[in-house]
């Protein structure tokens, strides 16, 4: 079994984590290091895999510092050697062919980073694949919890008892319909800045009703079966939405994906996430250090912060409307503030706003859209947002999208 060290920040006392089948963690304070952070799970999913690497920043620093320019391999005891090559995009390290964990088989990922320092991890096995019984919703309604809306919930049993450790992502994507869809694309022209005179061009174009958003999950969800009477993960809760998020204003679909862990893996993540992680390990400004299973080959005594897995993956993915549960349809995104605004109003001795300004100011330097035109002059204008979802979202059908 293995035993972590947990090097912690501390202003006061000393904290011990006790975990059923592990030792003790022993917490000592440290000063701020730049310590090299690795992140990664190779499943048996055949697709290119990835190694996540930055660098720590100080706690009140929370942004990501990519390590860059490292060399990055996974091999086998079989002989297999999988290289990586940096994505320009996310930093992420994107193994050069795509390829799946086997059964049977242990992996160790090697990193020589760009000064030249070489890490290697312990070496992994393939956990056992344990299928998702079930992924469904329930309404809930728990004033405790201040909880009204929609729970995500997974069942899922190993009648061999091989598989104790699981760890749960998802990916949610959701259909948005544009409120007040505009058709025009508004250009100002021939503007007169004495004057204040201007023309507004309209273009027409098609009306954007309908767009699709996606985001994964973030943070640590995992549950172990080692305190039960069986073999068994029942009602476990994934993802919560409230009856008031607009993700669920139109239609909803989320992919559930469950990881079986080893119990090394399994209890590096859990001390990560009771240390204060709210996201991945790239979140950086962690509260504290956990030696996982890598190390700096020229001193293992050096912290490195990271875990290398090898996972079993399987997933499943359910839609669902607002109206299945008998909820209300829950508010868009913004609050849609829609304008009429006269251009031929540019003055404010009617004790209104100059509507000509007013026009100006929203086309220009708020990209608000014009959904309207009426007799000539009368604008009706909205946030792009509500005019346009595209600006904040991509009007591309998924693939995989049912209605």
């Amino acid at each position: 079994m293995m035993k972590t060290r947990i090097l912690f920040t501390l202003l006061f006392g000393i904290l011990l984590f006790q975990m059923g089948c592990t030792e003790p963690y022993e917490i000592e304070t440290v000063n701020y290091e730049n310590v090299l952070v690795v992140e990664s799970t190779i499943t048996d999913e055949l697709k290119p895999q990835i190694v996540k690497l930055s660098r720590t920043s100080s706690l009140e620093d929370t942004s990501v510092l990519i390590e860059n320019n490292a060399t990055v391999t996974v091999v086998s005891n079989n002989g297999d050697n999988f290289s990586f090559s940096q994505d320009n995009d996310t930093g992420f390290y994107i193994s050069n062919q795509s390829f799946r964990a086997q059964p049977n088989t242990s992996y160790t990922l090697n990193i020589v980073t760009q000064d030249g320092k070489r890490y290697t991890s312990s070496s992994v096995v393939l956990p056992p694949v344990v299928e998702m019984d079930e992924v469904y919703t329930e309404r809930i309604v728990d004033p405790t919890d201040d909880k009204d809306g929609v729970q995500v919930l997974v069942n899922t049993e190993d009648p061999t008892g091989n598989s104790k450790y699981f760890r749960y992502e998802y990916e949610e994507t959701y259909k948005i319909t544009t409120p007040n869809p505009s058709r025009f694309i508004a250009n100002i022209k021939n503007y007169n800045p004495t004057t204040g005179t201007y023309d507004v061009e309209l273009i027409e174009r098609e009306r954007e009703l309908i767009c699709y958003s996606s985001e994964i999950s973030t943070g640590i969800t995992q549950t172990t079966t080692t305190e039960l009477n069986e073999n068994r993960v029942f009602h476990f809760p994934v993802r919560y939405l409230s009856k008031l998020d607009p993700k669920i204003q139109t239609r909803y679909s989320i992919l559930v994906k469950q990881y079986v862990q080893s119990v090394e893996a399994y209890t590096f993540y859990k001390i990560v996430k009771e240390l204060g992680s709210v996201g991945s390990l790239l979140s950086q400004g962690q509260p504290g250090y956990v030696a996982g299973n890598i190390i700096y080959e020229a001193n293992p005594d050096q912290k490195v912060l990271g875990f290398f897995e090898a996972s079993s993956m399987t997933s499943k993915r359910i839609y669902f409307n607002y109206g299945d549960f008998g909820l209300p349809k829950p508010p868009y995104f913004v609050d849609c503030e829609v304008l009429v605004l006269d251009y031929n109003d540019n003055t404010t001795l009617d004790n209104d706003p100059d509507e000509r300004e007013a026009l100006y100011y929203y086309i220009t330097l708020k990209n608000y859209q014009v959904i309207r035109l009426a007799q000539g002059t009368l604008y009706t204008v909205v946030q792009p947002e509500c005019g346009l979802c595209t600006t904040f979202s991509s009007n591309v059908r998924p693939d995989f999208w049912e209605d």
